[in-house]
């Protein structure tokens, strides 16, 4: 009878630590707000391969920054505000909260691995060309964030490499493939090499601001935009 009771009290103690266990799991989900698309992807795809992405990454705090700063991103851009501001709003929007990803480098990188991630499948599918530019460029923004303010191996942001990464497909696989450490994208690099490098000429009054960025101009005094010619610098 004494065995039987301790094997009754280990049965309750084990449904009880589960029941416990299921009840914090949920608690954390309840603090996320839903996965966007272009990331949820990565969890309930089946491919082999998640292009730099650790399974166990899901709970830490770079996933739930990511999250937040591209929910805030899309609200920004649904809004119809520019580009770079929608970028800045996510930031701002994420700064108090998620402090200590923007101060530490390795946990921004690993925020910056869900976008690459997501953004390289988006590009294999073939048929998720806008949300493959916008995890780019996203993390394009939070690459300059960290050579800017946490490594300071560059003075500012370079706004024109920010907005070029998404201009053209050649530019775009590339971005990808020299970020992930799979070689996924290595075939679609060679189908898209050839196509022309795009620029940006930085005069919201240009007539024509995508243009070969073999004939873009940088500024020589900020370094970080470009313009088509003289008359628009």
């Amino acid at each position: 009878k004494r065995n039987q009771g301790k094997t009754r009290k280990a049965a309750k103690a084990k449904v009880k630590q589960e029941a416990e266990e299921r009840e914090n799991n949920q608690t954390i989900d309840e603090r996320l707000p839903p996965p966007p698309a272009q990331i949820q992807w990565i969890q309930i795809s089946d491919a082999k391969c998640t292009h730099g992405v650790d399974p166990v990454s899901y709970r830490n705090i770079s996933y739930q920054f990511s999250t937040a700063f591209l929910v805030s991103f899309d609200e920004a851009k649904n809004d119809g505000r520019p580009l770079l501001n929608c970028l800045l709003e996510a930031k701002n929007d994420t700064l108090d909260e998620y402090a200590e990803v923007w101060n530490d480098s390795t946990k921004m990188e690993g925020a910056m691995s869900f976008f690459l991630s997501a953004g390289t499948e988006c590009i294999l599918s073939g048929d998720n060309d806008v949300y493959a530019r916008l995890n780019a460029t996203m993390a394009r923004f939070m690459e300059e964030h960290i050579s800017v303010e946490l490594k300071q191996t560059q003075a500012r942001y370079n706004l024109a490499k920010t907005r070029e990464v998404s201009l053209d497909m050649h530019t775009l696989v590339k971005f990808f493939r020299y970020r992930i450490p799979c070689s996924c994208l290595d075939k679609k690099y060679e189908e898209v090499k050839s196509i022309t490098k795009m620029g940006l000429c930085c005069n919201p009054q240009c007539n024509d601001r995508n243009v070969e960025r073999s004939k873009t101009m940088c500024c020589d005094r900020c370094r970080s935009v470009t313009y088509c010619s003289r008359e628009c610098q």
